[in-house]
């Protein structure tokens, strides 16, 4: 099924594609991300510093706010962001189809939320690479407890060193690799029999196993342009898989996905380019200038505090000179009490160089979407309510290129997800209806309810408010035009879409039944009042009747 020459023969091609990325990478991981160096060499002993190269922290500290904001706008925890649709218009207007999907959403969020899941920390992690790197990749895969049952997802941030990607004409990935290294003993534990054949020679070595000796391997995943649909062998999948050993020249193990399992997404990518490209890369020269700067600024503060001390010549023995605190240098004066050291003077105007500094440091902060977290950048009083939404669906703009990330990640994950749910049973609640649909190759996409969703969806609730605005202003003049404006637009669809763009939960909705309660009452409340105001008007009725009821039988 596979033919190892081209398996090395495409991993040279991609190792060939990425090297120039691997140099500015590892620049990148020193500046900004020093805990994933390792592209292009070995990470050495464990608990090793690699913060060597960086003199300020503030673009790290930049990029962790970059991460912070978009966990917090694409995948708020505590809310189902992700919804599922099926391409059915038909099938969706179905109330039993609505319920099984939010059941099965319910399900996902379940299997991401769970603490042993890693999702949040891979998730972290994955983020992290993608804005220092401009590209993540993450792995999907069950769960099992200690007796093989299954026991939830797992999720797993790889370093971008060992991954390898070649690209279809639409930019998508059609071939991945990841290249990794296990010790003979790893070998055996995970692939048992299946093991390479000098992994397991090395493990039956004589008089001592060598179950230290390390095995590249390459994990190979890559479209099955041979697909038998209809087979339930890995023929019949749309992706084939196998593991091979670079020591032993040969496949191994061999396999297929109905899924990408290996889910690599970019932030932004190059014409031509097969890997992606980030904010730090963007505003690389921005980061080595603050380095540079703090340097300068650093050593510009100790040479007007521990200035440099002037001597004559011959005069005074260097090694008696003490500028320390308390400390005596004799000999510094001579008999007449002449001072026979003199600072050098030196006249540093620091303020320049902290104001450049400045705006070396807004570049980074733009880069990293920090200055968009600043909710109130300055004091504003007189904001209107459509201004305000104007200036959140601005954000929604600058925030687009984060949505990218829907697409390329999470909606592959997604379709793992639910691959994996199948295979565990999780789906055999499906309606008939979604099961016909299913086998006339019906598709799931995904739609996004996250906080930068509803900032891209500001723009229609600033126009409501500003048309508001101006209705109020004309309703001076002719007030029957605010009916016009109800009866244009309703509330009953404008309150229920502004508290969408708002981000109010969608649990704190009435539902249908709760809407009619209130409506009887208020029914109840106007009948009630309308009786009690002609109580008075009917008492005096009845007695008039009484009156001549009573005259008539006199």
């Amino acid at each position: 099924m596979f033919d190892d020459k081209q398996i090395e023969a495409s991993q040279a091609r991609m190792e060939s594609a990425r090297y120039g990325f691997d140099s500015v990478r590892g620049e990148i991981a020193s500046l900004v991300l020093p805990q994933q160096q390792g592209f292009n060499r070995k990470f050495g002993s464990q608990g090793q510093l690699h913060t060597n190269h960086q003199y300020d922290e503030y673009a790290a500290l930049a990029l962790e706010d970059g991460v912070s904001a978009f966990e917090g706008f694409v995948i708020p925890r505590g809310q189902k962001w992700q919804k599922i649709i099926l391409g059915n218009e038909r099938l969706m207007e179905s109330v039993v189809v609505q319920q099984w999907l939010e059941t099965i959403e319910t399900r996902l969020f379940a299997l991401r939320n769970d603490p042993k899941s890693g999702f949040t920390n891979a998730v972290h992690t994955s983020a992290q690479s993608l804005f220092a790197f401009g590209e993540q990749s993450m792995w999907v895969d069950k769960r099992f407890d200690p007796s093989g049952r299954f026991a939830g997802l797992s999720y797993q941030s790889e370093h971008l060193d060992g991954i390898f990607v070649e690209n279809d004409a639409e930019g998508s990935p059609m071939r991945v690799h990841r290249k990794f290294t296990l010790t003979a003993e790893q070998l055996t534990m995970k692939f048992r029999e299946g093991a390479p054949p000098k992994a397991k020679e090395a493990m039956a070595a004589q008089p001592a196993p060598r179950s230290n000796e390390s095995f590249e391997i390459v994990h190979v995943i890559e479209r099955n342009d041979r697909m038998m649909p209809g087979r339930i062998d890995p023929s019949g999948m749309p992706w084939r898989a196998c593991y091979y050993s670079m020591t032993d020249r040969k496949t191994f193990k061999s396999g297929g996905y109905r899924t990408m399992r290996r889910i690599v997404s970019r932030f932004d990518r190059a014409p031509g380019e097969d890997y992606g490209r980030g904010p730090a890369m963007r505003v690389l020269p921005a980061i080595r200038a603050s380095q540079i700067m703090m340097q300068d600024r650093v050593l510009a503060t100790e040479m007007a505090v521990k200035r440099p001390m002037l001597a004559p010549s011959d005069d005074l023995d260097s090694s008696v000179i003490d500028v320390g605190p308390f400390g005596i240098t004799y000999g510094g004066i001579d008999d007449r009490g002449n001072k026979l050291l003199v600072p050098l003077d030196i006249a540093a105007d620091l303020s320049g160089a902290s104001e450049l500094h400045g705006e070396i440091r807004a570049t980074i902060d733009k880069a990293f979407y920090r200055d968009l977290l600043q909710i109130n950048r300055e004091l504003k009083t007189h904001i209107t309510a459509a201004r305000t939404m104007e200036e959140i669906g601005e954000k929604g703009i600058l925030l687009a290129p984060l949505a990218r990330q829907e697409q390329e990640w999470f909606a592959p994950m997604m379709d793992v997800e639910l691959d994996l749910m199948w295979e565990e049973g999780l789906l055999d609640d499906m309606p008939a209806e979604v099961i016909e649909y299913f086998q006339a190759d019906g598709g799931v996409h995904a739609r996004y309810d996250n906080n930068l969703s509803r900032m891209q969806e500001a723009g229609a609730a600033a126009g409501y408010l500003r048309t508001a605005e101006q209705i109020g202003l004309i309703a001076q003049f002719d007030p029957s035009v605010v009916g016009q404006f109800t009866r244009e637009y309703p509330l009953s669809k404008v309150v229920p879409g502004l508290a969408s763009v708002n981000g109010i939960p969608a649990r704190w909705r009435a539902t249908d039944e709760e809407k009619e309660a209130v409506d009887e009452a208020e029914q109840q409340k106007v009948m009630l009042d309308q009786l009690l105001q002609a109580a008075p008007a009917l008492g005096g009725a009845a007695k008039n009747i009484a009156e001549a009821e009573a005259i008539g039988g006199g």
